[in-house]
């Protein structure tokens, strides 16, 4: 053990780590090579041992799954697996029950944010098929694929990091489905939940056929002036179109670069303006046909097809919080028409805004170029029709890959790294990863990874977790194995939110073990109890990418999320608890 300088260095340096990821105004994996490069500058670190989490079997693991998982998103296997159950979405329920059970089964194989994307398309047509508002499917959908990866070893990283955490504690990892044994009564429980409370959250967004495409929320739409319009043109002109809810919200004049907010109802619309308006597609339709008026982006290309195509801004998106997302856009051949976003007010020019994940845009681009445009930037589309990525309508290689690699990793014959890499071997020797193999890795998660594994290493080494473990020991000592069990679930469900889940469980993992010994409490119930801790993030729209996915697609309020995240949050904390109790304790 180190000495008590070396403790408070690595505790303060987790401490700038922490705040780092909390504010969330640096990107997480910055965050992670900030914190290693101080523990290499104090010698914390050995230089020799610095990038050694770039070969360590969790960061192999995890990437061979992402590449594993978006081979079978391509697939349509999937997509396939829905035709069975048509007969069942023509209702509420019956849709909401489909899309999660799904939801949460993919997700409990291949990564969470993958398997949501896949199915939200489909969900989103069904919905507008059945006349249902997504906010009773989406939240649903999100919560399921945090859920499902509960179930098995490869379905969250968390759980993948612990396992091999075990085996630093006298114990072979964990197999493919001990995670099951508490995971799966979990899932099931709070899926139940999670259904039941959803349909007490208002119905925020139209289910009605709409000529452009599906309504998402109340877009932020720019209008230009023509020279040929009337020459009585008002604000109140625009502003009377629509009744009730649904009239158009004037919010100002872009008037030859001199921005006129909030401007009274008689002013005069004059050849040229500009104005930014907020509203539903069809009533923009509305005031496009009656005033004469036309897109923004029309008059700014002739050379747009006429297809407008909406899309969800993922967090990896090359877009966002960058000053020239209009440009980048305009490059590839898409005029930027509208955008909404949830919970937030807009006041900027639409060229002059930083684009945020969970926005969705309303896009005009020739149909063809959806494709590469939605790769390129990554972008979830939420078109009429699906997405054509995948080599073949039902190509069933890449679940054949990831089955053989489950089961070579569970009956001993291979390591689990060693076999997801075979199997990604195997599927790029057969054609199905081309060109697609480095973007479908989430590159922030890997540098996270590796980067923060010396750093904890470094932690334990000097210490410091004993010394946390040891003033939760003081709480749990002494008291049932549930007290321990419950406090190292509560806590990492606490600082999960702040964190990446994988950088929560490198920190939490030793702590858990520790507390575990000194408490006489088996460490596989410590470090289950993290596990489940690290993977249900149910109380805000920015905790989890699944959360934020459906945020502006379900038209949900940042309130929604804790409304139905709440009681779904009590519900892991003591159910879990006594499962890891029963069952691991």
């Amino acid at each position: 053990m180190a000495g008590t300088g070396s403790v408070m260095a690595i505790s303060a340096i987790f401490a700038v780590g922490l705040v780092g990821f909390a504010t969330d105004k640096v990107r997480h994996d910055l965050v992670a090579l900030l914190m290693l490069s101080t523990c290499l500058a104090l010698g914390l670190v050995r230089a020799d041992r610095a990038f050694a989490g770039f070969s360590d079997p969790v960061v192999i693991t995890v990437g061979a799954i992402m590449i594993i998982s978006a081979a079978i998103a391509r697939s349509g296997v999937l997509a396939y697996a829905l035709r069975p159950f048509q007969r069942w979405m023509k209702a509420e329920t019956g849709i909401a029950v489909v899309y999660a059970i799904l939801c949460g089964t993919a997700s409990a194989f291949m990564n969470n944010v993958g398997a949501l994307a896949l199915l939200l398309p489909a969900a989103l047509a069904t919905c507008r098929t059945a006349k249902v508002s997504p906010s009773r499917i989406l939240m649903p959908m999100a919560f399921a694929s945090l859920l499902g990866g509960l179930v098995t070893l490869i379905g969250t990283p968390p759980n993948v990091i612990l396992a091999e955490m075990r085996s630093g504690y006298g114990k072979p990892a964990f197999g493919m489905f001990d995670f099951a044994l508490v995971g799966l009564p979990l899932a099931l429980a709070g899926l139940v939940l999670t259904l039941l409370l959803v349909r007490f959250l208002p119905m925020r967004a139209s289910s009605e056929s709409e000529p452009l495409k599906f309504r998402v929320a109340d877009y932020l739409f720019e209008l230009r002036v023509p020279a040929n319009a009337a020459k009585s043109l008002t604000v109140e002109s625009l502003a009377s179109i629509g009744s009730g809810d649904d009239r158009l919200a004037v919010h100002a004049i872009d008037r030859g670069g001199i921005l006129v907010t909030a401007p009274r109802l008689s002013r005069l619309l004059l050849p040229g303006d500009v104005i930014q308006v907020e509203g539903r597609a069809p009533v923009v339709e509305t005031a496009l046909e009656r005033l004469g008026l036309e897109l923004a982006s029309d008059a700014e290309d002739d050379l747009l097809g006429d297809a407008f195509f909406e899309f969800v801004v993922t967090e990896q998106s090359l877009l966002v919080s960058q000053d020239s997302s209009f440009a980048l856009l305009a490059a590839h051949g898409a005029a930027l028409v509208a955008l909404s976003r949830r919970g937030k007010s807009i006041a900027a020019g639409l060229s002059a805004m930083r684009l945020h994940a969970g926005d969705v845009i309303l896009l005009q681009i020739e149909p063809s170029r959806t494709a590469e445009l939605a790769q390129t930037f990554s972008l979830l589309p939420l078109a009429e029709r699906p997405l054509r990525l995948r080599v073949s309508a039902r190509d069933w290689l890449p679940v054949g890959a990831l089955v053989s690699a489950i089961i070579a990793a569970s009956t001993g014959a291979s390591g689990l790294a060693a076999a997801l890499v075979l199997a990604v071997t195997a599927l790029g020797l057969a054609g199905r990863l081309r060109g697609h193999v480095y973007q479908d890795i989430d590159w922030s998660i890997i540098i996270l990874l590796a980067a923060i594994i010396p750093v904890a290493q470094a932690f334990a080494a000097s210490g410091a977790d004993d010394a946390v473990a040891g003033a939760i020991s003081m709480v749990g000592k002494g008291q049932p194995s549930w007290v321990p069990v419950g406090l190292a679930l509560g806590l990492t469900m606490a600082v999960t939110p702040f964190l990446n889940n994988a950088a929560a469980v490198l920190i939490m993992g030793p702590i858990a073990a520790r507390t575990g010994l000194a408490t006489d409490v088996p460490v596989d119930a410590m470090l289950m109890a993290v596990a489940i801790g690290a993977s249900c993030d149910f109380l805000t729209p920015i905790g989890h990418q699944s959360n934020t996915l459906v945020w502006g697609p379900g038209g949900y309020r940042f309130s929604d999320y804790a409304r139905v995240g709440a009681p779904l949050t009590l519900l892991v904390l003591v159910l879990g608890t006594a499962l890891i109790t029963a069952i691991w304790g």
